[in-house]
């Protein structure tokens, strides 16, 4: 971790210090190459792959020292129904003064990449990119030196808007976070909530790369993103939390203070009015001027909810009234569920459910709090739930049977498991596959939603076999392939889009 970090501090020495043009080239031979368009039209499922031999088609770029992550950039490749990966393309925009440099880059060029993340439905995030030119070593000089310059001078991230595949770059000046306010980088969907969320197809992220400090907006403006910062310089934030009412809950800090301060941001305020703080008249009176209370915001199903709790009362879950005129008010409101006395759930992590229900892990039981029923539920682990918080992503545990036949659904807000039987007919039908070669699944991926092994064939090839845990294919075994090819495929993530 520590050198991971290490690393990270010096990448963003490397990426302020490289303006905002992307790659080069030397001699002016390539400049000014930019990545327009990624083509996502009828692509359901994304993935990040290497197929075939990992040496020749491994992310062409000269690792840097201590580089840990190297090996997990990989090329965009969509998945069909029956498995088989199909190269993302690109649309290049590059210029110099050697045309058949320029046309080898716009035809070839790609990206390697660590992760993808949703943000939304209308955007993706493609998280800490590096050039990549597939067979570079195949390429005679000068080209092959040309070519790995090239690649070797570029990182980046890029924000894509789903509905045209269009490209642009997320610089950190541009609002791009590095880690959450935590210290912690991106590896799952989840970590990203609270961090950068979508509000209105509008995006807004916390960047901790800044000083001081500030909350992001980037507008879609057609062939280029607005970017405004939300607040004075006065405070930061360290959650958002969208709802669906065309506001913002946030966990405020002061630099002035040594609290954290509940608010609402209501986003096309004025910039010195545009945030208020949570109006309390209406809680309980023992909520009300108490040190000893504290107040959290939680953004449920794309709804916010206003936490009051004190360790000999519990915990108090209030609706938030929204208003913007003729000022902006933010109020508790209706008292929607609240815990039994000397049950005190203290609200950190999670602060955002994408899910229906929110639920919490607090002395060996799970709490889930539904807003719609009005209540808050109170049950210990069922068969099959994994006791460690850790384990559940969107408030959902995968869990492998022992005898790898079936995988169970540890849904937090139910309080029993549904178990789902693998369908193994499409891998052993055809008879290319060696039952008794077949290594154990691993844990559940949550980079790709699913579990996945090693399998070989009758003749001793390897091969990926997956089973996705939702979606068209829940439950079903099958191979993942590149075009006719079965050799050596390894997913590391993957996204469905539909």
């Amino acid at each position: 971790m520590k050198t991971r970090f290490i690393y990270a501090l010096a990448a963003i020495v490397v990426a302020l210090s490289m303006a905002s043009c992307e790659g080069g080239g030397s001699k002016d031979q390539v400049k000014n190459i930019q990545f327009k368009k990624m083509h996502l039209d009828g692509v359901n499922t994304l993935a990040l792959a290497t197929v075939g031999a990992a040496a020749n088609n491994a992310p062409a770029r000269m690792p840097a020292e201590d580089d840990v992550t190297y090996n997990i950039h990989k090329p965009a490749y969509s998945v069909s129904e029956d498995g088989t990966l199909v190269e993302i393309t690109y649309t290049i925009d590059a210029r110099g003064n050697n045309g058949e440099l320029v046309d080898m880059v716009k035809a070839h060029m790609r990206l390697a990449i660590k992760n993808i993340f949703a943000v939304g439905d209308e955007w993706l995030w493609l998280y800490d990119c590096y050039y990549d030119y597939p067979d570079l070593d195949q390429l005679k000089e000068p080209y092959h030196s040309m070519i790995k310059e090239i690649i070797d001078k570029f990182y980046g991230n890029f924000l894509v808007r789903r509905k045209d595949g269009a490209l642009f770059y997320w610089d950190g000046r541009d609002g791009r976070p590095w880690y959450n306010s935590r210290g912690v980088t991106f590896e799952r969907q989840s970590d990203i909530y609270g961090v950068v969320e979508c509000l209105q197809g509008e995006i807004y992220s916390n960047c901790w790369l800044s000083s001081p400090k500030m909350l992001y907006r980037l507008k879609d403006q057609g062939s280029s993103l607005a970017v405004t910062t939300m607040h004075e310089y006065t405070m930061y934030t360290t959650d958002i939390m969208p709802d669906t009412r065309g506001a913002l809950g946030l966990h405020i800090w002061y630099h002035d203070r040594g609290n954290m301060t509940p608010g609402v941001l209501f986003p096309d305020g004025p910039k010195d009015n545009n945030i208020v703080g949570l109006n309390s008249t209406a809680v309980d009176s023992r909520l009300q001027n108490n040190e000893n209370v504290t107040i959290n915001i939680i953004s449920v199903d794309n709804t916010i909810y206003a936490v009051y709790g004190r360790d000999d009362i519990g915990s108090f879950f209030y609706s938030i009234e929204l208003s913007e005129s003729p000022s902006p008010i933010a109020k508790a409101k209706e008292l929607i569920a609240h815990t039994d006395d000397h049950l005190y759930i203290k609200v950190g992590d999670p602060v955002v459910s994408k899910q229906k229900t929110m639920s919490f892990m607090e002395y060996g039981f799970k709490y889930t709090f539904d807003p719609q029923a009005k209540k808050i539920t109170r049950a210990a682990l069922p068969n099959h739930y994994p006791s460690n918080i850790n384990a559940y992503y969107d408030d959902i545990a995968y869990v492998m049977r022992d005898d790898e036949k079936a995988f169970f659904i540890c849904d937090l807000a139910q309080n029993a498991a549904e178990e789902v039987q693998i369908d193994f007919s499409a891998l052993y039908n055809d008879g290319t596959i060696n039952r008794s070669a077949m290594r154990k699944f691993g844990d559940y991926n949550p980079s790709t939603q699913s579990f996945t092994t090693t399998a070989y064939t009758m003749t001793g090839k390897a091969v990926t076999v997956i089973v996705d845990v939702a979606g068209a294919n829940k439950g079903k075994a099958r191979v993942i392939k590149s075009g006719d090819s079965t050799a050596g495929t390894v997913i590391s993530v993957m996204l469905r889009l539909n």
